[in-house]
C-alpha cells in the first residue's frame, strides 16, 4: 500500500474541521491511511468485517478498534478499559482509538506507545498510525526495556512540567532536575524490590485526583518519609500509605526542593512512566534524561556526553574485560589460579577523569561483578563441595571526577542502583546478596574541575597497582566553543608545549592520562574526537605522548557516535588505548557495517598500520615542486560577488560594469561546475568607478562592511573597498585548483585545471602554471592516500592544506621519460572528463557512479606513479603509506644533514682581513 504522507496530513486536517465529523470521522480516517473503499461501504452498512460487537464502535481485526466516547464518559479511562479487555486479545488489534470529538487518545499497543492529542491536531501527528498504510516504524535494539522510551517519556514530563511551573533559572531547573531523579530512583525501586511492587506510581494513582492537583503535596511528602528513619517523628505522623514506604537515607532525598504542581496530563504521564519496566533499567537512561531536562547551552558549556553501552564496551572490553576472559580460561581446573584471579579483580581500579553521569564506571562494575560471577562458578566446578560466596568488588574501587554538581549526584546514585542490580543478579545465581537500604557510601566521585584536580589525589595508583582510566571526556574545538576557563585549562596542562591552542579539549585527558600512567602498568583508553588523530593535531599531541614510552595498545578508527539521549549527539570519534607494555596492538576496523580487529605490529597515531612517524606542517615544500597558493579573499560582505542574473541585471542597466565583471569560482563552484562573478576592479580608475554607479553602490556597501568587522585589518581595508582584501590570482596562464575542503565519499579530491581570468576564492588552493606531471601525482592514490591520513577534518570530510598535506608529500624521483608518461596518463584522465560534459566534477568522482572509463585512466595512472617509488605493485592502502612515510623520514634527514653542513660552513669560514690605512 503506497501513500502520499502530504495529502495523508491535508486530509486529516480538513476531516477535523468538518460540521459533520462525529458522523463520518472514522470513515474518512480509514479512507485517509488507504483502506479499500469496499472495506468502509461494509462497515458503513453493518457488515461482518466489523468485529466491534457494540454499536458505534469499529474494530477491524489485527488493525484497530475505534470506540466513540459516550457523554460523560472519560476518553482517557475508556481507552483504557479498553486496551485491557477481551476483544483486543482475540482479534489482535493493534491501534486503540478513543476519541469525545474534542480530543483523541490512541495506543500503538505493539509500539507500546500513547498518544494523546485535540482532535483538531489530529494531523500534526498522522506519523502515529502509518503502520496502518504499511510504513512500519522502526525500532532501535537496545539492552533495556526502559531506557530510549523511558527517557523520552522523562522528557515529556519534564516539558509539561516546566510548561505549567514556568521554570526559568538555573536554580529552578537544577531543582527539577533533582526532584526527577528522586522519581528515577522510586520508579526503579518499585521495579526491583528496594520498594513493593507498584507501590509508588500505585500510590499516585490510589491517593491523588485525577487532575493531578495534589500530586505535589503527596510527593513532598514521600520525599519527607524516604529521609526519615523507620522510627522518626516525621514519619510516624504520616497517613499509613506513606509510613509503609522504607527509609532510604544516602542523601538522596535529605535536600529540600520545591515540588512543581502538576496537571491532568502530567499526573497520567507519570503513571504512564509507571507501567514501564524499570527492573532492567540501564545507565544510558540516566544520560538520556540528563540531556532532555538541561538546556543545550548548559550542555555545550560543561561539555557532558552521554555514550551507548555498546560504545562503553568498546572501550572496556578491549582494554581490561577481554584479558580477564583470557585468564580466567587459562584458569580453570586449578582452585588456587581462580581463587588468585578473584583477589586480582577485588583490587583493580578503574578511574573516569570525566565521569559525567557516571555510565563507564557504572557498566565497568556491572561487567566485573559479571566476570566475579564466572570465576565463582568455575570454582564451583573444581570444588569438591558448593561454596556460599560473596563478592568481593566493592564501589570503593571505582573513581570518578565530574565538574557539574547535579551529574556529580546522578554517578552516585547511579552506582547504587547499579549495585542492587548485581546484588539482585547475584542471589539469583548464588542464593544470596546483601541489602540495599539505607543507602550506604558510593563510589570515591569527586566534585571538581578534572584539569585542575592532581589525579594522584583523587585515584591513588603505584606502579604496581592494575588501575584502568577509562571516559569520553568533553569535546570542545577551539575557538569560539571554548570557554575563557577552558583555555586557561588547557594553559596549565599543556605547560611547555610550543603549540596546544589548536588542540580539541579533549586533548587534556589524553595527556594528563599519559603523565598519571607513566611508570606503571596501569592502562588508559578514551572516546575522543577523530581530530586528534587526523591533520596538524596529530603533530601537536602523539610525540608527547608516545615519547613517554607508551604505546597505543588498541584503537577504533573513526565512526559516526551515537548515543540514547533523547538529543542524539552525532560526531566522528575514534577510541583510543595507552599502555607501557601492551600485549598485542590492536586495530578495529569498521568493515561492511561491522567491527573487525586486527593485530598488527604497530598503530601510528594516524590510527594506521604503520610508523609512529608524523607530519608537521612546513611553510615550504619538501621536494622541488611549484608552490602552493591560497586563493583570493574578498572579505565584503557578499557585495562584490554576483550570480547569473545579478551579473546580467548589472551589465544591462550599466554596459561599462562587464569590463569589470570576471568568474569567480570556489570549492563548491568547482565541484558543481556553477561560475558564479565577481567585481575584479584591481585596475580600475576613481575616474572609471565614479562612473559607473550601480558598482559605486556595491563598492560603498562593502566599505561599510569591512568597517564593522572586529580585525583590525579588515578595517584597514575599507580604506581600498573596490579590492579583495587577499589577492593572490595569477596574472596569466591556468591554474591548477584543488578544493579546500572534500568528501570522504571519493577516491580521489577532484582537481582540475582553471584558467587564470577565473578568480578562485579561498575555498580553492591554487598551483600557478603547475605542470600535467604535477596534475598526475596529485591526482593518484599515493597523493590521495596521503591525504587521507595527514589531513584534517571537517567532521569526516576531508582538508586539504598547503603545509600539512602538499608541502609533506614525498614526491618521488623521475627521469624525464618517467614524467613524459606520467604526463600522457593524466592528459588522458582529463581527455576521459570531458567526454562527459554533462556531469560536474563531483558526479564523475561520486563513488556510487564514476564512470568506468574514468576509473580505468585513473588505474592506470596509479600503477605508473606508483612505479615512480619502486619497481613492484604495492599490495593495499597501508603499503603505500609505510613507503611514504619512509620516504618522508628520509627526506625529512637529508633536509637536516645539509642544514647542519650548511651551518657547520658557516661557522668554519674564515673572515676576510680587513684595509687599514697606511
Amino acid at each position: 500500500m503506497s501513500i502520499n504522507q502530504t495529502q495523508l496530513y491535508d486530509t486529516l486536517e480538513s476531516l477535523t474541521q468538518q460540521a459533520d465529523v462525529q458522523a463520518e470521522f472514522i470513515y474518512g480516517f480509514l479512507d485517509a491511511y488507504g483502506f479499500a473503499k469496499s472495506t468502509i461501504t461494509q462497515i458503513r452498512n453493518g457488515g461482518v468485517r466489523n468485529v466491534a460487537k457494540i454499536g458505534g464502535d469499529v474494530g477491524l481485526k489485527g488493525q484497530l478498534y475505534f470506540h466513540p466516547a459516550q457523554a460523560g464518559e472519560s476518553v482517557h479511562e475508556a481507552a483504557d478499559r479498553l486496551k485491557a479487555s477481551d476483544i483486543i486479545k482475540t482479534q489482535k488489534i493493534r491501534f486503540v482509538i478513543v476519541t469525545d470529538y474534542k480530543e483523541l487518545v490512541a495506543y500503538d499497543l505493539k509500539a507500546d506507545e500513547r498518544m494523546e492529542t485535540p482532535l483538531t491536531e489530529l494531523h500534526q501527528l498522522y506519523s502515529f498510525f502509518l503502520p496502518l498504510a504499511g510504513l512500519e516504524k522502526s525500532y532501535t535494539h537496545s539492552e533495556s526495556v526502559a531506557d530510549v522510551k523511558a527517557a523520552e517519556k522523562m522528557g515529556r514530563l519534564f516539558d509539561l512540567i516546566r510548561e505549567r511551573n514556568q521554570i526559568t533559572t538555573a536554580d529552578e531547573v537544577h531543582g527539577l532536575n533533582v526532584f526527577l531523579t528522586r522519581l528515577l530512583f522510586c520508579f526503579f525501586a518499585e521495579d526491583t524490590e528496594i520498594f513493593a511492587r507498584h507501590q509508588f506510581s500505585g500510590a499516585i494513582k490510589s491517593t491523588t485526583r485525577e487532575d493531578g492537583g495534589d500530586v505535589a503535596e503527596f510527593l513532598g511528602k514521600l520525599f519527607a518519609v524516604l529521609s526519615e528513619p523507620e522510627d522518626g517523628s516525621l514519619r510516624l505522623s504520616m497517613p499509613a500509605h506513606l509510613i509503609a514506604f522504607p527509609y532510604v537515607n544516602g542523601g538522596l532525598f535529605a535536600q529540600q526542593i520545591v515540588i512543581p504542581e502538576f496537571g491532568a496530563r502530567a499526573r497520567r504521564l507519570l503513571l504512564e512512566c509507571g507501567t514501564l519496566d524499570w527492573s532492567q533499567i540501564n545507565p544510558d537512561i540516566f544520560g538520556s534524561m540528563f540531556q532532555a531536562v538541561i538546556d543545550e547551552e548548559q550542555r555545550s558549556t560543561m561539555g557532558q556526553h552521554y555514550t551507548s553501552v555498546s560504545n562503553i564496551m568498546k572501550v572496556i572490553k578491549p582494554l581490561f574485560i577481554d584479558k580477564l576472559y583470557a585468564e580466567l580460561e587459562r584458569s580453570r581446573g586449578s582452585e588456587k589460579k581462580l581463587k588468585d584471579l578473584l583477589e586480582r579483580v577485588a583490587c583493580i581500579k578503574v578511574f573516569d577523569p570525566a565521569c559525567g553521569s557516571g555510565n563507564f564506571l557504572i557498566i565497568a562494575y556491572k561487567e566485573l561483578r559479571r566476570f566475579e560471577m564466572e570465576v565463582f562458578r568455575a570454582l564451583n566446578e573444581v570444588s569438591k563441595q558448593r561454596v556460599m560466596f560473596m563478592t568481593g568488588i566493592k564501589l570503593s574501587q571505582f573513581y570518578g571526577i565530574e565538574i557539574d554538581d547535579f551529574a556529580h549526584e546522578i554517578a552516585l546514585l547511579s552506582l547504587w542502583l547499579v549495585e542492587h542490580q548485581m546484588n539482585t543478579e547475584f542471589k539469583v545465581a548464588f542464593g544470596y546478596a546483601e541489602p540495599l537500604l539505607p543507602l550506604k557510601a558510593s563510589g570515591n566521585i569527586v566534585h571538581g574541575n578534572s584539569l585542575r584536580l592532581d589525579w594522584n589525589d583523587v585515584c591513588p595508583i603505584t606502579t604496581d597497582d592494575e588501575m584502568y582510566m577509562i571516559g569520553n571526556p568533553p569535546f570542545v574545538a577551539s575557538g569560539k566553543d571554548r570557554s575563557q576557563e577552558q583555555g586557561d585549562d588547557m594553559a596549565l596542562v599543556f605547560q611547555g608545549f610550543d603549540s596546544y591552542k589548536d588542540l580539541d579539549l579533549v586533548a587534556c585527558w589524553f595527556w594528563k592520562g599519559a603523565q598519571y600512567i607513566d611508570g606503571t602498568r596501569s592502562e588508559l583508553a578514551l572516546v575522543s574526537t577523530n581530530s586528534i588523530c587526523q591533520g596538524e593535531q596529530v603533530a601537536m599531541l602523539w610525540p608527547s605522548i608516545l615519547n613517554l614510552g607508551l604505546h597505543i595498545s588498541f584503537a577504533y578508527q573513526p565512526f559516526k557516535w551515537k548515543n540514547s539521549a533523547k538529543k542524539n549527539a552525532a560526531v566522528h570519534v575514534v577510541i583510543v588505548g595507552l599502555s607501557a607494555n601492551p600485549s598485542s596492538r590492536v586495530l578495529f576496523k569498521s568493515i561492511g557495517n561491522e567491527w573487525h580487529a586486527q593485530i598488527i605490529s604497530n598503530v601510528s597515531p594516524y590510527l594506521l598500520e604503520g610508523s609512529n612517524t608524523v607530519a608537521y606542517g612546513r611553510r615550504k615544500p619538501i621536494a622541488q615542486v611549484t608552490p602552493f597558493a591560497n586563493g583570493s579573499i574578498a572579505a565584503d560582505g557578499g557585495h562584490l560577488i554576483l550570480d547569473a542574473a545579478e551579473r546580467e541585471q548589472l551589465i544591462a542597466s550599466e554596459p561599462a560594469s562587464a569590463k569589470w565583471i570576471k568568474p569567480y569560482r570556489g570549492a563548491d563552484d568547482l565541484l558543481s561546475g556553477i561560475t558564479r562573478y565577481c567585481l575584479w576592479l584591481a585596475n580600475c580608475s576613481a575616474d572609471e568607478l565614479n562612473c559607473m554607479p550601480g558598482v559605486m553602490k556595491r563598492v560603498e556597501r562593502v566599505k561599510a562592511t569591512r568597517l564593522l568587522s572586529p580585525k583590525d585589518q579588515t578595517k584597514k581595508k575599507a580604506n581600498t573597498p573596490h579590492l579583495f582584501t587577499e589577492i593572490r590570482q595569477p596574472r596569466e596562464g591556468s591554474y591548477l585548483a584543488i578544493p579546500r575542503t572534500s568528501s570522504e565519499n571519493r577516491m580521489y579530491v577532484p582537481i582540475g585545471y582553471v584558467d587564470s581570468s577565473v578568480i578562485a576564492n579561498n575555498d580553492l588552493q591554487i598551483i600557478p602554471n603547475a605542470t600535467l606531471y604535477e596534475f598526475g601525482v596529485l591526482t593518484s592514490i599515493m597523493h590521495n592516500d596521503w591525504i587521507r591520513v595527514v589531513a584534517g577534518r571537517m567532521k569526516s570530510d576531508y582538508r586539504y592544506s598547503a603545509s600539512l598535506v602538499y608541502n609533506t608529500f614525498p614526491w618521488p624521483e623521475a627521469s624525464e621519460a618517467q614524467r613524459a608518461q606520467i604526463e600522457a596518463l593524466a592528459e588522458e584522465v582529463l581527455m576521459v572528463r570531458e567526454r562527459y560534459p554533462e556531469k560536474s566534477l563531483a558526479d564523475l568522482y561520486d563513488l556510487s557512479c564514476m564512470p568506468d572509463s574514468l576509473t580505468f585512466a585513473h588505474k592506470a595512472l596509479d600503477a605508473a606513479v606508483e612505479r615512480l617509488y619502486r619497481s613492484r605493485p604495492f599490495r593495499d592502502t597501508s603499503e603505500r603509506l609505510d613507503h611514504l612515510f619512509a620516504r618522508y623520514e628520509m627526506l625529512i634527514e637529508q633536509e637536516r644533514q645539509l642544514l647542519a653542513a650548511q651551518a657547520a660552513t658557516k661557522k668554519t669560514r674564515k673572515p676576510r682581513a680587513s684595509k687599514t690605512a697606511a
